[in-house]
């Protein structure tokens, strides 16, 4: 049994184009689509999969960043409340501090801080500071939006991805 993923994903690959796909020549499109689909799948993940850990990485760094961004803005307004991001940023940072974290662990604190800006942007709606926030959302989602277009590019969505920069998760040649 092969052990690397990569060249696994490379075989399944070839398997499902030159053995199974030419034997469903027959078969309804919509089988040959979702054959097709899969076989796009499995391209992205062996594309993605040696540098899944630093974008998971990378991602929290900036929802971190987002976050400690919003903190600074509503420490001191009248009737503004964290309500426990400091908490979120502090369990984000010691993840990132943290060698043996798991992808995973990634994923959820970037999606648990997600969830909290998400919740504070609607609770912030007709406040004093509700334009400010809004602002600073905007302004560093726009590198987050980037990096995730740039995580998708095999996918091959983007009109023109030669005008994409290039990844911040990916080690320069």
């Amino acid at each position: 049994m092969i052990q690397e993923f990569e060249t696994q994903l490379q075989v399944v690959q070839r398997a499902l184009g030159e053995v199974v796909l030419p034997a469903l020549e027959s078969a309804e499109s919509h089988v040959i689509e979702q054959l097709h689909l899969s076989i796009a799948a499995l391209s992205f993940m062996q594309h993605r999969l040696p540098h899944a850990r630093r974008y998971y990485r990378g991602t929290l760094q900036r929802y971190i960043d987002m976050a400690v961004a919003i903190g600074a803005l509503l420490a001191g307004r009248a009737g503004a409340d964290g309500g426990g991001l400091d908490a979120l940023v502090a369990e984000g940072r010691s993840l990132l501090d943290r060698a043996c974290a798991e992808d995973a662990d990634y994923r959820r604190s970037t999606g648990e801080l997600r969830a909290k800006i998400a919740a504070l942007v609607a609770d912030a709606q007709g406040s004093a500071y509700d334009s400010a926030l809004d602002a600073l959302v905007m302004d560093h989602s726009g590198p987050i939006l980037l990096q995730d277009r740039v995580w998708c590019g095999p996918l091959g969505f983007e009109l023109r991805p030669d005008d994409l920069p290039a990844p911040d998760w990916k080690p320069s040649a």
